[in-house]
């Protein structure tokens, strides 16, 4: 869950990563900047129409263009013109210019690619002095391999040389053929040893590449041969460690990792098979210490998850010194579903000093203290977490019967270093981007900047995207200056206007909508999920289509005024299905409402903070309590009144015998209570 609490503490942040993997997946949308007019609209027409006569001139004509690049060298976005022009005449002739733009531009984000295609050229042709004056690393393992290649060509010494190809050959991945030579060599000098081919082919047993396993067996010594088919077989079937005959114990580290892995697979399948497995092989001692530990959690996290009866004692087992963080808190949310209260607090009590300061064990001790009637205990913990901001910090406040604060301060604004940073390389290209309304681009130089700045320099970079009104990179800046409590400018009022009107039309609170907007995509309107969710609302264009019963492909969910449209109304569609109740409807926009209502207590009504630690999808977990957490922020932005959190800290999480059949659709929904 994104922490937006000012101390040391609390300064963690998760929503980086998401923000990281839907800006990677972005969708190369052209849309115009919403930027003021600056007086450059003809320069950035004439950048756009030599990029389009640099694709359609001949190669042996390029040179007609040279006044039209002439009138464009001041313009920031020049080199991309003159990369372009490279790019379409790629020869050892004009090796002089390459590398002169590769030199003048080492460490630019648009020299990669140049770099790359022109080794790789190179390379082709037996050009070996050019490849080596111009070979940088981290270029992509073929060019790696040609580049190892050419130094054990020339080295004295080329065991030096060939010590290096290790970290190329351990991949879970097939790798190029401008590998094979590289290998071959490599094989031949004696340093394809039997531990580096198993450890290959842990790997690509483990990341699912099987078929990579037959053509790595071949190179075993008859000794470990069947370590191959062990690997291969556990791929397929992780119920394998339940046979004892496979396994002879002939290389016991090596068919350990094996079992270890299988049982682990098999607890999140089949726990009692697994722990069948545990018991069979237990008594032979062949795991570590670690590998023991590994297969407790994934038993005891999957019997947690489940409410299986043999939860407690395996949960027991599984925590214990050196265990993943994950195993206390999964004990504690199990003793939360049986609200066995005194053992909660025996079990936060058990952690690390450092660990019972956590926010969610300091609320949860403040929890057990309540309902084992120590109000004065209860009051001091949760007085330690009233007043932060974030998710427990609410909770607590509304247990005291207080208002949450937003703690908001402005960051400074120092012009001068705004105007130093706006008049960078990098913020200039990153600005035109943004006017041309081609967005990766500008994405792609704007961490190249922020790379660049020194760490209190972040924060003026934040200040002027926000500024620019460019609301997901002020949002990813500010998280990486560490900069938390200028509130307003993390949590901007973005398309304001329109999710009020929208909100209003589907009855949807406009707090809400954002609250998931902000989650989702931090108002990125070209993100693209590893799934496919699309744009402000993260909607697969098949959600989309059935709320709105129409066609709606994915080129439309870019349109933030559609996606907004599209999202508010699936809202609302959630909210007649789930009884307006908002963590359901919160948890369902993030993994369905059918596995939602799986996840219903069985025959009795649970407290809403219980069944929220008690989530299954620790990213649906962390969702729900960021989302929650966005709509109170939001609420006071808006200058909205708030009962949000008192209502959480009243209204429990129905039962599944809430459940019914809407006689409308048919379709299953929650009872209206």
């Amino acid at each position: 869950m994104e922490v937006f609490s000012s101390t040391l503490r609390k300064a963690r942040c998760f929503s980086v990563a998401l923000i990281t993997s839907l800006l990677l997946c972005a969708w190369p949308v052209a849309a115009k900047s919403l930027l003021p007019n600056d007086g450059k609209d003809a320069q950035r027409e004439a950048f756009e129409a030599l990029e389009k006569a640099i694709q359609l001139t001949p190669r042996n004509k390029l040179h007609s263009l040279t006044s039209e690049f002439d009138a464009l060298q001041g313009y920031p976005l020049y080199p991309y013109l003159v990369r372009q022009k490279l790019l379409r005449d790629l020869t050892i002739r004009n090796r002089e210019e390459v590398e002169r733009f590769l030199f003048d531009y080492d460490d630019q984000p648009f020299v990669y690619s140049l770099r790359r295609k022109w080794l790789a050229y190179l390379a082709e042709k037996g050009h070996r002095d050019a490849f080596m004056a111009s070979y940088r690393d981290n270029m992509g393992a073929a060019i790696t391999c040609q580049y190892l290649g050419y130094q054990v060509e020339m080295a004295s010494n080329p065991a030096y040389w060939l010590a290096k190809v290790d970290d190329i050959w351990l991949s879970g991945e097939s790798q190029p053929n401008e590998c094979d030579d590289i290998f071959a060599l490599w094989r031949k000098h004696g340093m394809m040893t039997d531990d580096k081919v198993l450890g290959r082919i842990e790997k690509a047993a483990m990341g699912g590449n099987i078929r990579l396993v037959p053509y790595l067996q071949k190179r075993l010594s008859d000794d470990t041969y069947y370590l191959a088919d062990l690997w291969e077989q556990a791929r397929r079937s992780a119920r394998v460690a339940l046979k004892a005959s496979r396994f002879p114990l002939r290389n016991k580290d090596d068919e350990a990792r094996i079992l270890a892995w299988s049982l682990e697979r098999l607890a999140w399948q089949r726990v009692d098979d697994a722990v069948k497995g545990y018991y069979l092989w237990q008594p032979k001692k062949i795991f570590s210490a670690e590998q023991t530990r590994d297969i407790s959690r994934a038993i005891a996290l999957s019997m947690a998850i489940d409410n299986h009866p043999d939860s407690r004692e395996w949960l027991i087992k599984a925590d214990v010194s050196g265990a993943d963080e994950d195993v206390k808190r999964w004990h504690v949310a199990y003793l939360l579903r049986q609200q066995q209260w005194q053992q909660v607090l025996a079990v936060i009590g058990s952690a690390s000093d450092k660990r019972q300061e956590e926010d969610n064990f300091l609320y949860w001790r403040g929890r057990s203290f309540d309902a084992l009637g120590m109000p004065e205990q209860a009051s001091m913990a949760y007085e330690e977490l009233a007043g932060e901001r974030h998710f427990y910090g609410f909770l607590a406040s509304a247990k005291l019967a207080k208002k949450p604060s937003l703690m908001h301060r402005p960051t400074p604004r120092d012009p001068a270093v705004i105007e130093q940073i706006r008049n960078l390389p990098s913020a200039k290209r990153a600005y035109e981007f943004l006017q041309l309304g081609r967005l990766i681009d500008a994405r792609r130089e704007w961490r190249h900047l922020l790379f660049s700045l020194n760490s209190t320099q972040v924060k003026d970079a934040a200040i002027l995207a926000s500024e620019w009104g460019w609301y997901d990179q002020a949002i990813i800046s500010f998280a990486r200056s560490g900069y938390w409590d200028d509130v307003e400018r993390r949590f901007p009022l973005a398309y304001a206007p329109e999710f009020s009107s929208v909100g209003k039309t589907y009855n949807v609170p406009q707090a809400f909508a954002m609250a998931i907007a902000r989650r989702e995509s931090s108002f990125m309107s070209d993100a693209v999920s590893p799934a496919g969710a699309t744009g402000l609302m993260q909607l697969m264009p098949g959600t989309a289509q059935y709320i709105s019963e129409q066609r709606v492909n994915r080129q439309t969910l870019f349109e933030p005024d559609k996606n907004l449209h599209f999202g508010v109304q699936y809202l609302r569609y959630l909210m007649d299905k789930l009884d307006d109740n908002p963590v359901l409807v919160s948890a369902s926009y993030n993994a369905g409402w059918k596995r939602v209502l799986e996840w219903l207590p069985e025959k009795q009504a649970l407290p809403t903070d219980i069944w929220i630690e008690n989530i299954p999808y620790r990213e649906t977990r962390h969702y729900v309590k960021a989302v929650l957490a966005y709509r109170y922020i939001y609420e006071q932005q808006l200058g909205e009144p708030s009962e949000l959190f008192n209502e959480l800290a009243t209204r429990p999480i129905p039962a599944a015998t809430s459940i019914i059949e809407s006689q409308s659709t048919g379709q299953l929904q929650l009872a209206p209570q």
